[in-house]
């Protein structure tokens, strides 16, 4: 049997009490790690005298404990907007103290990076400083990132000096193959769903706990209110699916990001398509409700330009929901045609509009088929947990 791993976690986007739903995927690996190995987490917490000053939570020396994890805080400073090839040497700095004092009370075994920048890159600085193996999950971003001059050279040596790469798709895995990492270095390993949370329910349960007739056509989509998640889309083509269901309701689920000027955009597109009273910005709710939504919905829908493995599309699939999004990152392995949704292409309005009436045009779904079926696929996070720390362990002792 393999001894227990002295792992330190290392992520900037964990729950926090300002958002309580931020990273939760990250939490949920961590959490069921610690099951088999020692894991202490550190979380970075960006601030910025006066324009965003640090926290009253992150000020505090004691540890947080989140779900049954103890997570420390590290302010980190940076600069809101700007600068952004400084953030990775920026957190490097915020951590290091902290690991160095980790490491002497008792030896780490690995540092473990959630994203490939910024947290990637410092943490990869400060554990080949102290010699000491690490990883990192990359998570979708990284994508955004390699284009960039200095950040991408970064984020890529950064990759190369790592002991092993965690890619959570297929297609975050072939990025990485193609910018250099060998194969052999990464391992795709899927995120998980909560099952006591997201699993198979009656609609009409759900629609009579959240008020909603049981007559109406519910389009249900999550994710937050950023250019990325092509709500824009989604409304053009509700505006078009409204049209055939003057009663249709479309309910957007997440929280406003990076500035309220894309908010403010989508609820002024709202005005000029005349849906208001047909679309609800529910915001940023918590996994219970959101599992609500989507069990009273007829479909869910997501217009994303970008994933790796997207935690809302396993979700609504994890309920019996039928999904109808696009065909990016590995979002073709789990929706297969006219067995539980339809994938269309990126930023066509039309075929989403198509594909969303088809699913609502009075097919009867095998729900509890759905749900089974992505269950069997995924596994809970104890899978996910066994997965990742088998990795680790072949990889440090190797």
């Amino acid at each position: 049997m393999s001894r227990r791993l002295n792992i330190v976690s290392v992520c900037r986007s964990l729950p926090s009490p300002g958002d309580p739903s931020g990273g939760i995927f990250v939490l949920n690996r961590l959490v069921a790690m610690a099951d088999g190995a020692n894991v202490r987490a550190i979380q970075p917490v960006p601030y910025f005298p006066v324009i965003k000053p640090l926290p009253d939570w992150a000020r505090r020396q004691e540890r947080r404990m989140v779900g049954g994890l103890g997570i420390d805080h590290a302010p980190m400073l940076y600069f809101p907007g700007m600068a952004k090839s400084l953030d990775a040497g920026l957190l490097a700095r915020s951590i290091r103290a902290m690991i160095v004092r980790m490491h002497h009370e008792q030896p780490i075994d690995l540092i473990d990076a959630h994203f490939g920048y910024p947290d990637g890159v410092g943490c990869v600085d400060v554990a080949v400083r102290l010699g000491i193996p690490v990883f990192i999950t990359i998570r979708g971003f990284e994508k955004e990132f390699v284009g960039r001059p200095l950040i991408g050279r970064r984020m890529l040596s950064a990759f190369e000096s790592a002991t092993g790469i965690v890619a959570v798709s297929h297609s975050l895995q072939e990025f990485a193959v193609r910018n250099g990492v060998p194969a052999s270095k990464i391992r795709v390993i899927h995120n998980a769903i909560d099952t006591s949370i997201f699993s198979f329910g009656e609609r009409s349960e759900a629609r009579a706990r959240l008020g909603v007739e049981q007559q109406v056509k519910l389009v249900v989509s999550v994710g937050h209110l950023v250019p990325r998640k092509r709500h824009h889309v989604l409304l053009e083509a509700f505006a078009r699916v409204r049209d055939r269901w003057p009663t249709g309701q479309l309910v957007i689920i997440g929280a406003r990001a990076g500035g309220d000027d894309y908010a403010t955009e989508l609820r002024a597109m709202v005005d000029r398509l005349a849906l208001q009273g047909s679309v609800r910005f529910a915001g940023n709710l918590p996994p219970g409700e959101v599992a609500a939504w989507l069990r009273a919905a007829d479909v869910f829908a997501l217009a994303t330009a970008r994933e790796g493995c997207c935690n809302a599309v396993l979700e609504a699939l994890a309920v019996g929901t039928p999904v109808v999004t696009t065909d990016v990152g590995d979002n073709a392995r789990f929706v297969t045609d006219e067995v539980n949704g339809t994938l269309v292409p990126v930023d066509d309005p039309t075929a989403l509009a198509v594909a969303i009436q088809s699913c609502l045009d009075g097919r009867e779904w095998d729900r509890e088929s759905i749900a089974r079926h992505l269950q069997d696929q995924v596994g809970n996070w104890n899978d996910v947990a066994t997965r990742v720390l088998d990795f680790f362990h072949s990889s440090v002792e190797g």
